[in-house]
């Protein structure tokens, strides 16, 4: 059950960084539902990098390791596709 509910706290935490980033920062050739994927999916790359350390430990998603390496993921990847579409256009 522990898994299930990190894997939604990372969702969540992609969600709102992608609102944020998309809030904050909007190139002209962006799509809504393309900022939200980045926003999920660098959360999972992050909160699933964050989470290495503790592989041989007890490789549960709501570590704070795994919730920060979720939000900096997040961030980071809806910034990069706002960034390198505001270039492309």
């Amino acid at each position: 059950m522990e898994f299930i509910t990190g894997f939604a706290i990372w969702i969540a935490v992609g969600l709102v960084a992608a609102f944020v980033a998309r809030a904050g920062y909007r190139a002209p050739a962006t799509a809504a539902p393309l900022t939200f994927a980045f926003g999920i999916f660098g959360a999972f790359i992050g909160g699933m990098l964050g989470t290495s350390p503790y592989i041989f430990h007890d490789p549960v998603p709501l570590r704070i390791g795994s919730l920060i390496g979720a939000v900096a993921g997040a961030f980071f990847f809806t910034l990069l596709y706002h960034f390198a579409a505001k270039r492309v256009v």
